[in-house]
């Protein structure tokens, strides 16, 4: 067994005719520690959202909780044949991840709220197998006992709203070959990489003009205020593995919720999308759900406010923007009816571009021709 040290101790004893050489051998197991590196992308802080897609640190200081399961050596885990591992108060295992502590990594940087916990040793040691939700504190995400049914609801507001993820299965582990390093390089046996995924939808709106809006130096648009409105913000998203595939999926989405989109509403539009809220509070983290058309009941929408102010005068205009009647492009017509699904970054940008009063004039036609005749002498 790696690490483990063998001492053998020959006990020198006098040569006689009932005396015999005894070997004792003395074993010492070593009890390395378990620990986990992590691999995701970026979750919300939400003042580094430019690099949200790429990024792959949690936050430093947020729990993640971990659900371990064991077999027999060599039975591998198919979903359901696992004993729990990490006991019965607390099943869930917390672990607060620190900066150093991401993947490729011995995971000593991370802190064990729970104290450690041991790989199995001996000759053929159980089978470990472990998943994980991010982040564990969160008041509105409510987890099952292992695998099993999540119930989540967004916050009310972008500030508060949480990037539930959820980690793959790693399965069937043992000390020297945790980290997928069957003993290559010692630096990294003991860690287990979980590698978390998104299971919300990302969303942001952004404003714009046209240029010929911004040309015009006697007028300017601003935005008053903008929401979301009939937005689904909770649901059930179920985990299962059947040995081969790790799976989650959302059910039961329901709720009809309305989110403040923030603008600033003294500031005017350029011909850039601008995006006026600032990361914390402008970006959305929500329930995937498929949009519904505008002709049914509880279809989701976005609603805005704006002015439009010319010389001095200004003019108040509100409009509703179905979901499922956005278009591709600017001035497009294509019907791009984005339905929002786990791990995926939903843009939309508004384009308010008032139609310009024009004028042109015509002479109206004389009346019929009158004659009136004089004879002067």
């Amino acid at each position: 067994m790696k690490k483990s040290l063998i001492l053998v101790a020959v006990a020198a004893v006098a040569l006689s005719a009932c005396s015999k050489n005894e070997i004792i051998p003395t074993i010492e197991e070593s009890a390395p520690a378990i620990s986990f590196g992590t691999y995701g992308p970026r979750s919300i802080t939400k003042a580094d959202a430019d690099n949200y897609v790429s990024g792959t640190q949690l936050i430093a200081d947020a729990d993640f909780d971990v659900w371990g399961w064991y077999t027999a050596n060599g039975v591998s885990f198919n979903g359901s044949n696992g004993t729990m591992f990490f006991g019965n108060t607390n099943p869930w295992y917390t672990v607060t991840y620190k900066t150093g502590g991401g993947a490729n990594t011995n995971g000593s940087a991370n802190t064990y709220v729970d104290g450690p916990r041991y790989w199995p040793t001996g000759e053929t040691p159980n089978y470990l197998h472990f998943y994980a939700y991010y982040p564990s504190n969160a008041g509105t995400i409510t987890p099952p006992d292992g695998l099993g049914a999540f119930s989540f609801t967004a916050e009310a507001t972008a500030a508060a709203q949480v990037d539930f993820m959820i980690a793959d299965i790693v399965k069937d582990q043992t000390y020297n070959t945790a980290n997928g390093n069957p003993g290559t390089n010692s630096t990294f046996d003991g860690t287990v990489d979980l590698t978390f995924r998104h299971m919300l939808t990302k969303v942001q709106v952004k404003f714009k003009t046209t240029q010929a809006i911004v040309d015009d130096t006697n007028t300017d648009i601003k935005v008053q205020s903008a929401s979301f409105v009939n937005i689904n913000n909770t649901g059930t998203l179920t985990s299962s593995y059947d040995g081969t595939t790790f799976g989650t999926a959302w059910s039961a989405v329901s709720g009809a919720a309305t989110y403040s989109i923030p603008v600033n509403a003294s500031t005017a539009l350029t011909a850039t999308a601008t995006n006026y809220g600032d990361d914390e509070t402008g970006i959305f983290l929500l329930v995937p759900q498929t949009m519904l058309a505008n002709n049914q009941a509880n279809a989701q929408y976005i609603t805005v406010t704006w002015d439009v102010i010319t010389d001095g005068v200004t003019t108040t205009n509100t409009r509703k923007i179905y979901l499922d009647d956005c278009v591709t492009t600017d001035g497009g017509s294509t019907l791009a009816n984005i339905d929002w699904a786990k791990n995926n970054f939903v843009t939309y940008i508004i384009t308010i571009a008032p139609n310009q009063i024009l004028f042109t004039g015509a002479a109206a036609a004389w009346d019929s021709e009158s004659i009136g005749y004089y004879k002067i002498n």
